[in-house]
């Protein structure tokens, strides 16, 4: 079976609310749909978000007009996931699949 779904984690620089911190920007970014975690980091920026969506071009696209918008985004830097080797403490390994060529000899 496939994997259907492209993920992304996404560095989000934000200009915190006045009396609020980072709670109401995070409260309207962990809303979206595409949102599958939220975190508040400490280190070069502030927010981080794993975004899923069906392809690359939708991701990108709830970056700029969904994410970036936002009233309190500074800056976004988005990294694309290319392969998993271990999530939630499981190994994803590949399951090897058997040479099935025949053997041939002289």
């Amino acid at each position: 079976m496939t994997d259907t779904t492209v993920t992304a984690l996404i560095e989000v620089k934000v200009a915190p609310a006045r009396g609020q911190g980072f709670d109401r920007i995070a409260e309207r970014i962990y809303r979206f749909d595409e949102v599958k975690a939220l975190h508040l980091m400490s280190g070069g920026y502030d927010l981080s978000i794993e975004v899923e969506g069906k392809t690359m071009l939708e991701v990108a696209h709830f970056v700029s007009d969904k994410l970036a918008p936002l009233d309190s985004i500074l800056s976004t830097a988005t990294h694309f996931i290319l392969k998993k080797y271990k999530e939630n403490g499981v190994i994803l390994k590949e399951e090897e699949t058997p040479d099935e060529r025949m053997i041939i000899s002289p």
